[in-house]
């Protein structure tokens, strides 16, 4: 091939921009156990997993620079948080692996969460996001952590020479502030035209072949389209934007793919996809608000993506500090009060209502705005702790086992620094018994113009806007042009709230565990990064969080055996298929099964459509798929008592082919306590789609 001068020097510099990065790209499953554990997220010990729409992705993206040993990692995972306990688990396995040892650490390690609500729980070492799964989830968390280590190592793996290109662009009609009373306290509130974030920041990572092999976009709204009858996992929202977008992209994990799409979160904290009013997404059911919310981000990251012309360039850089919290020196530059110090961490009467416009608690005599100054006038701390005892059950059986005294429940010891907030319960609660951590990670990442804010909790959109603003004229001598936020990341540490939503006491200031300058410190802390950042100085590490792992005292309780009676089998069909169906009909077929937490299908599958084709069957679609559910179902025959079913279903698309069809059914049984756990398998009958 013959090139024109212009040609020639057109072409050289296009390769030269291409070549700018080193970009990979990695997934891996991160389920968890599909039955029998209670899911996190709205604190309900009654919602429990009963089976998958769709799984729950662990998606790592690494960027590093060509001729040097830098890089960064960042992780977008299906979980409701980041735990201290996963990033330390992580990091473990990062450490002890020679491949990733070397170019890897706590600095440049950023890991997310989408802040799923409907995922199985029990996976920190912390006791907080462990109540409502009952206790920790010990194979929950090792399949947690070591999906994420396994994305890394298959993004790092990946990785070749491209170039990362940026937009960003403004989403409307998909989120609403779901506590404008609280914003609206704000005195800057008036300074902006929307009262939450719109902006969508898309990354687009193309090798210099110019094959695409990722996308991440970063856009803050809760990932709650479900509600809390939700019982299917389900990566909601930002899960099934990323699969329609990584199915755009030909890749269909867990059976096929090169594409990686990360729909990460940022800046959820006040942030509701339930734009229709409190729990409604406008379109009437879980699944259909689900859909409706997903294709809404999903369309304008195609939109983006395809109109991605802009590139990154310039340096790679890193920081990265813990800061224990409580007892902090704040300045008064941050908290214009003069020099104040945060509080020893507390949870509020007001969070034990829970959200009531994304997931009210339903318990009677709570509610958002429940403060020191109105206790006795509008509620009664003896009469609120009795009507909640029932939800925070798991602490008043179990606060002698973890070494607590449960009459620290509505103890005024923090209220003074806490006011106006009314402690409902202390987050330390003794030497061996912490709900949160109080000693956090914070983050921030340079990629060339752009900075990654590595935020540890949930911040509301007038926080972000305030720290947004502080990182902008801070980190503009670094050409930096746009700061991101990347929420729920490497550890929780609850709300971050403006001081003045702090006042009023609704949920998110109820849940800023540390008091009203909370807010204040992170951006005290921020700031100090960025300086280090922009002076090429480094930073001191900071003091190393509490390890928990081996102090884990209240275990969920797991599969005692699996059982069938004597003329049955695993894996044998109850409720066969019909012989045909057509687009748009829906085959459901019922096995005998065993119980999901004996093997939870790790990037494998309890559910396979296949189709016969070339003289033999092929696997077209998983328990991952959008038209396809499964549900596993108790058995509650009284000759039986250890006994279930998997329901499958497939809903036929309009675009499957014509053709022969069966549904197959994957699982394990235990044989006893303790007893050995066997695989198994069962087939529907063929049937035919036209």
């Amino acid at each position: 091939m013959k090139f024109s001068g212009l040609a020639l020097i057109l072409f050289s510099l296009g390769a030269k921009a291409n070549n700018d990065w080193l970009i990979g790209s990695g997934i891996y499953d991160i389920t968890g156990p599909a039955a029998d554990r209670g899911m996190v997220g709205y604190g309900d010990v009654g919602q429990t997993t009963k089976g998958i729409h769709t799984r729950l992705w662990s998606r790592a993206f690494v960027i590093g620079k060509p001729g040097t040993s830098q890089f960064i990692s960042f992780v977008s995972a299906d979980l409701q948080s980041i735990t201290q306990g996963v990033h330390q688990g992580v990091l473990k396995k990062v450490a002890s692996d020679p491949v990733l040892a070397p170019f890897f650490n706590q600095n440049n390690v950023m890991l997310s969460a989408t802040h799923v609500h409907v995922g199985p729980g029990g996976y920190d070492h912390n006791i907080m996001l462990n109540m409502s799964a009952l206790g920790y989830d010990e194979d929950n968390y090792n399949t947690i952590v070591n999906g994420i280590y396994l994305s890394i190592r298959n993004a790092f793996l990946s990785r070749d020479a491209g170039s990362i290109h940026i937009n960003q662009g403004q989403l409307s009609n998909t989120a609403v502030n779901r506590n404008p009373t609280a914003y609206n306290q704000n005195p800057d509130a008036g300074d902006y035209s929307t009262n939450v974030n719109e902006t969508m920041t898309l990354l687009k990572l193309v090798r210099s072949n110019g094959q695409e092999i990722g996308m991440i976009n970063w856009f803050g709204v809760h990932n709650v389209s479900s509600n809390q009858s939700q019982r299917l996992i389900t990566g909601d929202n930002k899960g099934v934007a990323a699969q329609l977008f990584e199915k755009q992209k030909g890749a269909n994990w867990p059976l096929s793919g090169q594409f990686v799409a990360a729909f990460a979160n940022s800046e959820e904290g006040d942030v509701s996809p339930n734009v229709c009013g409190p729990e409604n997404g406008c379109a009437g059911n879980n699944e259909a608000n689900v859909a409706l919310s997903a294709n809404k981000q999903y369309n304008k990251a195609l939109s983006l993506y395809n109109n991605a012309t802009d590139t990154l360039s310039g340096a790679l850089d890193v920081r990265f500090q813990y800061v224990k919290l409580p007892g902090l020196s704040i300045s008064g530059h941050y908290t214009g009060n003069g020099s104040q110090s945060l509080c020893e961490g507390a949870i509020g009467f007001s969070m034990t209502a829970g959200a009531t416009y994304d997931g009210p608690s339903g318990q009677s005599g709570v509610f958002e705005g429940m403060t020191q100054d109105n206790e006795g006038s509008s509620w009664d701390r003896t009469t609120v702790i009795g009507a909640v005892g029932g939800a925070f059950k798991f602490i008043n059986d179990f606060g002698g086992l973890l070494g607590f005294d449960k009459n620290v429940l509505g103890s005024k010891t923090h209220e003074a620094c806490q006011y106006p907030k009314p402690t409902f319960l202390p987050t330390q609660l003794g030497s061996s018994a912490h709900l949160y951590t109080d000693t956090l990670p914070f983050q921030l990442f340079q990629i060339g113009n752009m900075a990654l804010v590595g935020i540890p909790g949930e911040m509301t959109t007038m926080a972000a806007r305030r720290l947004r603003n502080d990182l902008q004229a801070a980190l503009a001598p670094r050409g930096i042009t746009t700061v991101v936020f990347a929420g729920l990341a490497n550890a929780y540490g609850g709300y971050i709230t403006t001081k003045e939503e702090y006042q009023i006491q609704y949920y998110e200031g109820a849940h800023t565990l540390f008091g009203q300058y909370s807010l204040a410190a992170y951006r005290q802390i921020f700031a100090a990064l960025a300086s280090a950042m922009v002076n090429n100085q480094p930073v001191a590490s900071g003091p190393s969080p509490l390890d928990w792992s081996n102090k884990q005292k209240v275990y969920a309780i797991g599969v005692v055996y699996d059982d069938k009676r004597l003329w049955e089998s695993f894996g044998q069909t109850w409720n066969d298929a019909n012989s045909s169906y057509v687009r748009g009909n829906t085959v459901k077929v019922k096995f005998r099964s065993g119980h999901p937490q004996n093997n939870f299908k790790t990037m494998s599958s309890f559910m396979e459509v296949q189709r016969y084709e070339n003289g033999g069957w092929s696997t077209v679609l998983t328990d991952n798929d959008l038209s396809t559910k499964f549900t596993w179902i108790r058995d509650t025959a009284a000759d039986c008592m250890a006994c279930s079913f998997a329901q499958l279903e497939w809903t036929i698309d309009a675009a499957m082919p014509a053709g022969t069809y069966r549904i197959k059914h994957n699982g394990h049984w235990k044989s006893g306590w303790g007893g050995n756990i066997k695989s198994y398998s069962g087939k529907s009958r063929t049937f035919t789609v036209k």
